[in-house]
């Protein structure tokens, strides 16, 4: 969902080297044209209480990518994954 009007994704953060999976939900926001402002990142049956501050990424070449840094990690390719099922 392209615009200013923010939505929530679902998605599973897989801890690397190890069998944890956290099911979470976050509020998407997209100001500016392909970077999304993320946040209020928390257990998918929490309403309430951040995990992480708020976070910006983008895709570039097929990865999900922080703006801040241009470095792809687990979390931001869950969240690409579920911001791509909503294009």
């Amino acid at each position: 969902m392209e615009g200013n009007i923010p939505y929530i994704v679902f998605f599973t953060y897989d801890v690397q080297d190890h069998a944890l999976k956290f099911p979470l939900k976050a509020e998407v926001e997209c100001i500016v044209p392909g970077v999304y402002t993320v946040t209020n990142i928390r257990p998918e049956l929490q309403d309430e209480g951040s995990l992480l501050p708020p976070i910006r990424i983008r895709k570039e070449n097929g990865s999900w990518i922080f703006v801040d840094n241009g470095q792809e990690s687990n979390l931001s390719a869950s969240i690409g994954r579920a911001i791509d099922k909503t294009l």
